[in-house]
């Protein structure tokens, strides 16, 4: 699948709070997760792939269940499982 046209996160984020908060709450812990892990902030793009790909990259949707059910502990567990892309 192509994603293209980036626009800004915090347009896409705005995007996602107005369809499900908890999937902008699951989102933002997702990429703060990366940024910690990978040592560089998630683009837009790279987001949108997590969830568009198949059913969704599977510790963004776990993520967005914990932000859901208000579940820090899953949240914090699903925040040491991010991969990080290579190349």
């Amino acid at each position: 699948m192509q994603i293209r046209d980036d626009v800004p996160i915090e347009t896409y984020l705005a995007l996602l709070a107005q369809v499900a908060p908890p999937a902008r709450d699951g989102a933002e812990a997702y990429m703060a997760a990366f940024k910690a892990r990978c040592g560089r902030a998630m683009t837009t793009i790279e987001l949108r792939k997590a969830f568009a790909e198949g059913s969704g990259n599977p510790t963004l949707m776990a993520m967005i269940r914990a932000a859901h059910q208000k579940d820090t502990a899953a949240m914090q567990r699903l925040s040491a499982s991010i991969t990080c892309p290579r190349g």
